[in-house]
């Protein structure tokens, strides 16, 4: 199986011609010019917090001389509107012909996309949100567990030292189900 010899020389990429263990490669090595990476997330042009993300997505593309396809979304009317456009901009990826995928899962209504690249044979990482809904379906997460953060967050606040927090407040910055959950968890560790 020409994908298992590939997994297994690491998709060796031109002019190298060994395989992580120094032996010689199986599988054809891919001209790295040849490489088309796409990526999608919720992060609309205005959010600032995404401006890092992006700025090293196309920092790293150029340093590695693939083709990248990242673009922001604007505003939209609703979360569900730019979770649907989401979802349309991942299947014409994969159906595209991109060899790797990186996304963000904020809501089950992107997960049928990338369960589709997945029977593809697209690889698909997610990236800040969505490794609980995401994990069988992607080859790597790239974030936190928001259970977890969330539920060390208030952990960390109620058992204070010198000044415990009896009542705290996790405000709901985004609309996805990362925050939702980052949330329940807090408040979860603060009862």
């Amino acid at each position: 199986d020409t994908q298992r010899r590939c997994i297994d020389d690491a998709f060796p990429v031109c002019p190298n011609q060994l395989n992580p263990y120094g032996s010689a490669l199986s599988c054809a090595c891919t001209d790295r010019k040849k490489i088309r990476i796409g990526g999608v997330v919720h992060g609309l042009k205005t959010d600032e917090f995404w401006d890092t993300v992006f700025a090293a997505a196309e920092q790293g593309a150029k340093d590695m001389g693939i083709d990248l396809i990242f673009d922001r979304f604007e505003q939209q009317e609703s979360p569900e509107i730019l979770y649907r456009k989401m979802s349309a901009k991942i299947l014409s990826l994969c159906q595209g012909g991109v060899d790797g995928l990186f996304v963000s899962v904020p809501d089950e209504i992107v997960l049928d996309a990338v369960k589709a690249c997945k029977e593809l044979r697209i690889p698909v990482m997610s990236i800040n949100a969505g490794l609980e809904q995401s994990a069988e379906y992607v080859i790597h997460h790239v974030g936190q567990m928001e259970n977890g953060a969330g539920y060390q967050a208030g952990k960390q606040l109620a058992s204070m030292a010198k000044h415990p927090m009896k009542k705290g407040y996790c405000l709901r910055h985004c609309p996805t189900v990362a925050c939702k959950d980052r949330c329940i968890s807090f408040g979860e560790a603060m009862s």
